[in-house]
């Protein structure tokens, strides 16, 4: 009997409930900065001119003006490719923000809380949906995987990060949305109930709506024609024409609404702009994404390390492989013997396919997760229980191989999950916002609203966070904040009239973390090029043999000597800024790299 309660669908619904709680205290992250200033009254940050209710996600949409004015913002720095565009459409998902910061703007944990409400909606209609995908005549194998898959699937530590994220709630509603499509067009299916077709069709909108991430319903509509349909794959694929055309009128109106990334090479790759690129990188995406699934090495492991150091890039694709490999060497008797781990398995795959255009990391793995758990199940089940039936004189081996695969999905996994359902507030913690508390600053300058200010040496991470976070504590902003350098290295600032400065950074301005905002290979900067923002105009003197600018001129609208133009160095070990005295004409002042 209490076998029979550990594995029911309410129990791992409380089970998921707890191990998700330390979700509540996680507060902000990342972008919950910028939606809580987007969705003010009188934001600074004007919503882009686009289909979007309220630019939550389309802030930074390839516009060079837009560009220039989040320039004056202090929300990029002067080196971001003008043509930068992170634009997406998800007025769904959108809404849900409105009512946080319309009925509980103060409180974070409410907001957490409703990502939480997805997270436990998700998981019990994916049980649903794994009871509904079993043939008419289920073996005793298969009978037991739904609820296993259940157990598996909302206990997966790679989903913490997901929930924990206010700003990613978007994953969730369009996964909670692709499954109820799912859900319905296989009810339909066995029951011909055209009412339910419909609701199919009206779900996969709605998945659409919340994330482009929902176009991976169709990745599990197309398994389900290939290797479920009675009538054959033909027959099956015309039977989701509908929701082909329906997505594809999605595109459609998402491209003529000017929605996607471009010049985003860091994080995102439009597969129909760059296919050679998106191409040449999919293999170690899917490595990377499945391999997390599957193990329990986090995908952006890769994802941000990866790039930036080859040595442990590798290995975490390494690892991956081998987690793979392992895996489909227990699930391949099963692919051949059933169709519904057929169906799983390979919508798994095609839902991975249109999520490798961003970066790899574990909030993309919800719809992979659908396919994942069910086959980790599957094999769990087959080997320690059914062994000798599938595996034959393999079974020991199987077995064996089986313990340590059950430990990591049913064990370490779910001990994981709080701690990945804290990872936000781990993550922000590494963060410094404490310049954005212009210690020192505020109170003895005063009228902080009429100050132009010229940033060097903020962290990049910590500078681009100053006008939310001072959104979010009631704190006023400065009429510009110009973000001039981030790096700590030695640099020195001469003026050369009453309205310029030269600065020189012999290292480069733009290195490492720096070249999020501009790929300077693929959009190199010259010698002679200008950035026109409103107040000051910068132009480029010199570049390194490597393409890094490292000596720029500032120009000023108003003179240097105004007593709202402030020229402030942070300091990272006493934690605040020093005012530097604007040097007089043909005169130098040098900041000296932090380690010295």
């Amino acid at each position: 009997m209490l076998k029979k309660w550990l594995l029911s669908p309410q129990s791992i619904i409380a089970l998921a409930f707890v191990l998700s709680l330390p979700a509540l205290f996680t507060g902000y992250f990342g972008d919950d900065y910028m939606h809580h200033a987007l969705l003010q009254e009188s934001s600074p940050i004007q919503k882009p001119q686009d289909l979007s209710l309220f630019g939550l996600f389309s802030f930074v949409n390839g516009d060079t003006a837009r560009t220039h004015k989040l320039m004056d913002l202090g929300l990029l720095p002067w080196w971001t490719n003008p043509d930068l565009k992170y634009a997406f459409w998800r007025p769904i998902s959108e809404i849900t923000h409105w009512v946080d910061h319309r009925f509980w703007p103060s409180s974070p944990a409410l907001m957490h809380a409703q990502n939480i409400a997805w997270y436990l909606l998700l998981i019990y209609l994916a049980h649903i949906l794994f009871k509904s995908s079993l043939p008419n005549k289920a073996s005793t194998l298969s009978a037991s995987i739904p609820i296993l898959a259940m157990l598996i699937y909302g206990l997966d530590s790679s989903h913490g990060f997901t929930v924990s994220w206010i700003a990613n709630r978007n994953s969730l509603i369009a996964a909670t949305f692709g499954v109820s499509s799912l859900i319905f067009y296989i009810r339909w299916y066995n029951q011909d109930r055209h009412f339910d077709y419909i609701l199919s069709l009206v779900f996969l909108s709605l998945s659409l709506l919340s994330a482009e991430f929902g176009i991976s319903t169709c990745a599990y509509l197309g398994a389900f024609a290939i290797f479920m349909d009675k009538n054959g794959p033909i027959k099956g694929l015309t039977y989701i024409i509908p929701h082909a055309a329906l997505t594809g009128l999605w595109w459609l109106i998402y491209k003529a609404g000017n929605f996607g990334a471009a010049n985003a090479d860091a994080y995102y790759l439009d597969p129909i702009a760059s296919p050679l690129l998106f191409l040449s990188t999919l293999g170690e995406r899917l490595v990377a994404l499945i391999g997390s699934q599957w193990g329990l090495i986090p995908a952006e492991v890769f994802g941000f390390i990866g790039p930036g150091n080859q040595v442990v890039g590798n290995v975490a694709l390494i690892i991956g492989a081998v987690f793979i490999s392992l895996t489909l060497l227990l699930l391949t008797p099963l692919l051949k013997q059933y169709a519904h781990i057929r169906f799983w398995f390979f919508g798994m795959l095609f839902a991975a396919l249109p999520v490798c255009s961003a970066a790899p990391h574990d909030r993309v793995l919800l719809f992979i997760g659908l396919g994942g758990s069910y086959c980790a199940a599957a094999i769990i089940i087959a080997a320690l229980k059914h062994a000798q039936e599938v595996y034959g004189k393999l079974a020991p081996a199987a077995r064996l191989t089986a313990y340590p695969f059950a430990l990591t999905h049913l064990v370490l996994a779910p001990l994981l999950m709080p701690m990945m359902s804290y990872s936000t507030k781990i993550w922000s913690a590494q963060l410094d916002l404490s310049p954005a508390l212009l210690t020192g600053i505020d109170s003895t300058e005063g009228n902080i609203e009429n100050k132009q200010i010229i940033l060097f040496n903020v962290p990049i991470g910590s500078a681009l966070a100053i006008t939310t976070t001072r959104v979010v504590q009631n704190l006023p902003l400065p009429s510009k904040l110009w973000v001039i350098s981030t790096t700590g290295t030695e640099t020195t600032v001469s003026r050369i009239s009453d309205n310029q400065l030269l600065a020189n950074k012999p290292s480069g301005f733009i290195t490492g973390p720096e070249q999020a905002t501009r790929n300077l290979q693929s959009k190199p900067i010259t010698v002679g090029d200008k950035i026109p923002l409103s107040g000051v105009t910068i132009e480029i003197i010199k570049i390194s043999p490597q393409g890094h600018p490292t000596e720029i001129l500032l120009t000023f609208k108003d003179s240097l000597d105004s007593a709202d133009v402030m020229l402030l160095n942070w300091n990272s070990e006493t934690k605040d800024f020093l005012k530097v005295d604007i040097p007089k004409v043909s005169k130098q002042y040098i900041f000296l790299a932090s380690d010295k």
